[in-house]
């Protein structure tokens, strides 16, 4: 359908600069998830719901930031704070007033957060987070979610693609992972098996409550409360991976948005208003542990944070983010399902009248396109989908559109999107389903 040409014409100096990136990143990125082919934009600036390639072309961007930017890029109450903040100092290497009340204002959202500690990334995040549970449950084995992202965590770092099963990098050692177990998402058999299989020796269940990488597919409610007894029932921990979903599907995150309060949580993106940002919370008896003014090694878990951990400018940032958030959750929070119920129902109703089989999963302002014959309820379901063109569309919309999804990944709504972007996604999503029927290509 030409898309990759009409994305080379338009994208020149792009295809240049990967050139020049190809001689000093390992294939020309900093970020896996980044590249795709034929080779990744490259973006000179970004305002609101827009960002600018280098060529000078604008789109309107559903990326954001890797889901993080629900105010949209540099939303001005974060830009005054952060001129301000960097007038002050960008770095103490201390703890500061900004750092408290930006936890105070996790701790107000987000039910399990009775204690916090911040880091600098989603992934140290999951990894403190193991820790805690461990220390604290006196167990080893980490129950997972097949097709679950938690970062380049090396002990999570398995069963992320098909076949799931394994590492997903060389160069971690197999005892490394030795007690981390994997189940598909939504199948409650699976848990109650490997629970019962792991008796007395599993410390966590950890999950994204909507798997992100994993294709974007929501929890059922139904399911988040077995797993909440049988954890209960086996005496081991939950902890919700809330780095995608935290203050996203509501003010309190996946645990308002579906009722249920996890033993611990991961947090980020949103959390650092567009600044490096990584969040372990959860209940006080848990998350203290990390005190350290526990002399007995035994019991203390160590918490680094990091160089960078409470630095002034991303919890400035942060505390922007969040106040406004509170300030307006009725409002932003309505309006963004509002508009991720239009998109999901508008882009698969496109593709049903060119008698294409496509079902848009996610939930609040999260979705994505699957060209399958039903819509997946877990990561093994959704890697069965056709996943070229699944690229193809997104590539399309780029190139003959001017709408910005990274290829093969999920899209979030910003508050800066309003109906008539809506309405844009589904032109695009319906000429590339006239064009693929013509085509005749289909799941």
């Amino acid at each position: 359908m030409g898309a990759n040409r009409d994305y080379e014409r338009k994208t020149r100096r792009s295809k240049s600069l990967y050139g020049r990136a190809l001689k000093v990143f390992a294939g020309g990125v900093s970020h896996n998830t980044r590249f795709y082919e034929p080779y990744p934009l490259f973006v000179k600036r970004a305002r609101g719901k827009f960002i600018w390639d280098e060529d000078g072309n604008r789109y309107t961007d559903y990326w954001m930031g890797h889901t993080a930017l629900i105010l949209g890029h540099s939303p001005k109450i974060v830009v005054d704070r952060l001129e301000e903040q960097v007038r002050h100092g960008t770095l103490y290497g201390m703890g500061s007033s900004l750092s408290i009340q930006l936890a105070e204002e996790v701790q107000r959202s987000v039910p399990c957060a009775e204690m916090v500690r911040f880091c600098n990334s989603g992934a140290e995040a999951t990894m403190y987070l193991i820790r805690l549970a461990r220390a604290y449950v006196g167990r080893r084995t980490v129950v997972k979610i097949a097709g679950g992202w938690h970062g380049y965590n090396t002990q999570l770092n398995t069963a992320v693609h098909a076949p799931f099963a394994g590492s997903e990098s060389a160069g971690i050692l197999p005892e490394e992972q030795a007690h981390v177990v994997s189940i598909p998402f939504n199948d409650v058999s699976a848990a109650e098996r490997v629970l019962g299989e792991n008796e007395g020796d599993t410390a966590l269940v950890f999950l994204e409550p909507v798997l992100g990488a994993g294709g974007c597919i929501p929890a059922e409610k139904e399911y988040l409360k077995t797993l909440r007894e049988l954890t209960a029932k086996h005496d081991v921990l939950l902890a919700f991976d809330e780095i995608i979903t935290g203050f996203r599907l509501a003010l309190g995150g996946a645990q308002e948005y579906y009722g249920l309060k996890p033993d611990l949580a991961s947090l980020g993106k949103i959390v650092g208003g567009g600044l490096p940002i990584g969040v372990v919370c959860g209940l006080e008896e848990i998350v203290s542990r990390a005190d350290p003014r526990i002399r007995e090694r035994a019991k203390f878990v160590s918490i680094g944070g990091g160089t960078f951990s409470e630095n002034p400018p991303t919890m400035a940032a942060g505390l922007a983010t969040l106040k406004y958030l509170r300030r307006n959750h009725g409002k932003v929070y309505s309006q963004l399902k509002k508009l991720g119920d239009e998109l999901r129902r508008g882009v698969d109703g496109a593709f049903k009248e060119e008698g294409i089989e496509a079902h848009t999963t996610g939930a609040s302002s999260l979705f994505m396109t699957h060209f399958a014959k039903e819509s997946p309820r877990n990561a093994e379901e959704s890697q069965r989908s056709n996943i070229a063109l699944q690229k193809a569309y997104h590539l399309a919309l780029m190139a003959g559109d001017g709408i910005f999804v990274l290829p093969g990944h999920l899209g979030a709504i910003s508050t800066e999107h309003d109906a008539k972007d809506i309405a844009g996604f589904l032109k695009g999503a319906s000429l590339f389903a006239a064009g693929a029927k013509r085509d005749h290509v289909g799941p």
